[in-house]
């Protein structure tokens, strides 16, 4: 199974977010699924003003996010607008949804 990691990033330390990303790709992994991490983008030009970047990243995650049967949502998402719309997102396209990474089963 394909799991996209949802976790919040704005207002949050970028290199302590994607060190946890890449612990929790580390355990999705290990439980036999393909983690999709949403610090796996390029960079965008350096040209775009915040606002450009912050629609890039979220345009990467939320085509990536479609692309998975699942998505893991990290403690803290609610409070962020970009985890917020990853959910809807899943919840409207019937993806499975996990809260804590003990609740993602084996893979088979």
């Amino acid at each position: 199974m394909r799991i996209y990691i949802s976790i919040p990033i704005t207002g949050h330390d970028p290199e302590k977010q994607r060190a946890k990303a890449e612990r929790f790709a580390k355990d999705i992994d290990a439980m036999g699924h393909k983690p999709i991490n949403p610090f796996d983008v390029p960079k965008p030009p350096e040209h775009f003003c915040e606002k450009e970047k912050y629609a890039y990243y979220m345009g990467f995650d939320i085509s990536g996010l479609l692309l998975c049967d699942a998505v893991y949502f990290s403690r803290g998402w609610e409070q962020s607008k970009g985890c917020r719309l990853e959910h809807a997102a899943a919840e409207i396209y019937g993806l499975k949804i996990f809260y804590a990474l003990d609740k993602i089963p084996e893979a088979q």
